[in-house]
């Protein structure tokens, strides 16, 4: 049959029907009835070339009204583009976010996960518990697992954070930061809530930017955490300072003076006051450079010193051996980048007076640390650290005195894997500090050189 239609098809078509009858008379005697055969046959023919003919219209009118709502379609995406353009809405920066046009209001969303492997080494052939057998011990965790919720509302000095982490044993959803924040004129900003007082500067670094795997074991030890409290703060070019207050901070190096007021009611506060303060002076460079510890080639170099003061003392709420414990404290920093290469230096020390749990003690502690970038995503670290932890105490298990060496690579701007070896000089026996976050456990009576691997793949949202 026929499939195609054409004028001149058509014409041939129809004079053969007009011809046939004519010459079907005139030709050697054909029989009438086979001429009239042969006509219904072109009929049908030409029938059904006209049907086809008409399919192929109708496709073709089907064709453009497809390739219409197409380049409609196409319209209204570049209309969408170009006002994206002008005044995004959503989209991610360092974590997904929603926008109002003119930016008065926002959301943003981000998370950090951080799944770590340990192995661990101590001498002894004693099993001292159920999660401390001899020798050799090693596995996996989710060290860390993050939300956070931040933005500002109204206008862009009015600011706001809720972060909570999934806790390591359960995967309880544990409240951190929850504040508002209001920006003054002069540089002047107000922040009130939950979040870290002004104390050790390693601690307000964030978890996801540090130099090895984990923050120092001094830090562990006389880390601020999370406290309830207002701040007042200021900023200038070279300059800037905070001063805090609120229900009490939580250091190990605080003794029986110690208050965790976090995620606490108002009448369980466990201090009579609580204040601290930390002043940065920026020598070079620029304040976003000091958010890490880490200094890529290219990044420019720059240099920062930083002290910090702690007073508190501690009421009934928290015991009443630890009522009327009385803390000083006070730690200095110096923070130096050299663009492919860094440098931070801390030391820390607290006058712990408790007249109901032991007297006066001095806990102390050092830390020296240091980055080189062999490669441009290729990190290589070292540290030092000192702690006196007990002076009262003339033995080696009240001291830690050891080194930790690895190295980052920084898979992209979203993915760090991690990897160091820690080993301390001295005993952690009982009576020690054990910081399961170095990968240390308790050692057996006597012995030391207690040795750690640590392997680390963060990813932040």
């Amino acid at each position: 049959m026929i499939t195609s239609l054409t004028p001149f098809t058509v014409f041939q078509a129809t004079s053969l029907a007009l011809i046939m009858p004519m010459t079907a008379h005139a030709s050697m005697g054909l029989e009438s009835s086979d001429v009239s055969g042969q006509i219904a046959e072109l009929r049908a023919e030409i029938a059904a070339m006209k049907q086809e003919n008409n399919k192929d219209w109708l496709t073709e009118r089907r064709s453009a009204e497809i390739r219409g709502v197409v380049q409609d379609v196409l319209a209204d995406a570049d209309t969408r583009t170009s006002l994206q353009d002008s005044g995004a809405t959503a989209g991610w920066k360092k974590g997904f976010f929603l926008s109002s046009p003119d930016g008065n209001f926002s959301l943003k969303v981000s998370g950090q996960l951080q799944v770590r492997y340990v192995l661990n080494s101590r001498k002894g052939d004693q099993d001292l518990g159920p999660f401390n057998p001899a020798n050799t011990l090693y596995g996996f965790e989710n060290r860390r697992t993050k939300l956070s919720f931040s933005g500002n509302v109204f206008d862009k000095s009015w600011t706001y954070k809720i972060k909570g982490a999934f806790s390591r044993a359960g995967g309880a959803f544990v409240l951190e930061d929850a504040y508002v924040q209001k920006k003054l004129e002069g540089g002047l900003a107000i922040k009130v809530g939950q979040f870290k007082a002004p104390w050790m500067r390693e601690e307000l670094v964030s978890s996801s930017k540090q130099l090895t795997v984990e923050r120092s074991i001094v830090n562990e030890y006389f880390n601020q955490g999370y406290s309830q409290g207002i701040q007042l703060g200021y900023e200038a070019d070279s300059f800037r300072a905070w001063v805090w207050t609120g229900d009490g901070i939580g250091s190990r190096g605080f003794g029986p003076g110690r208050a965790n007021s976090k995620d606490t009611n108002w009448d369980r506060t466990p201090t009579n006051y609580s204040f601290a303060g930390r002043a940065e002076y920026k020598i070079s460079g620029d304040w976003s450079q000091f958010k890490d510890f880490s200094s890529k080639q290219g990044s420019g170099s720059g240099m920062m010193v930083g002290l910090s003061a702690v007073t508190q003392r501690a009421n009934k709420n928290l015991g009443a051996n630890a009522d009327g414990t009385k803390v000083y404290g006070v730690t200095g920093d110096l923070t130096w980048d050299m663009s492919g290469a860094s440098l931070f230096v801390s030391g820390v020390w607290t006058n712990v007076d408790s007249p109901n749990a032991g007297g006066d003690s001095n806990p102390w502690g050092v830390t020296i640390q240091g980055g080189y970038f062999v490669t441009e995503s290729m990190e290589a670290f070292v540290r030092y650290e000192y702690m006196d932890f007990d002076p009262t105490l003339l033995t080696n298990v009240a001291k830690y005195d050891g080194f930790t060496v690895g190295g980052n690579w920084f898979i992209n701007s979203s993915v760090k894997f991690s990897a160091d070896f820690s080993y301390n000089f001295a005993s952690l026996a009982a009576g020690a500090f054990v910081a399961s976050s170095a990968g240390f456990r308790t050692d057996e009576p006597g012995e030391d050189g207690q040795w750690a691997v640590r392997a680390q793949l963060q990813l932040l949202f």
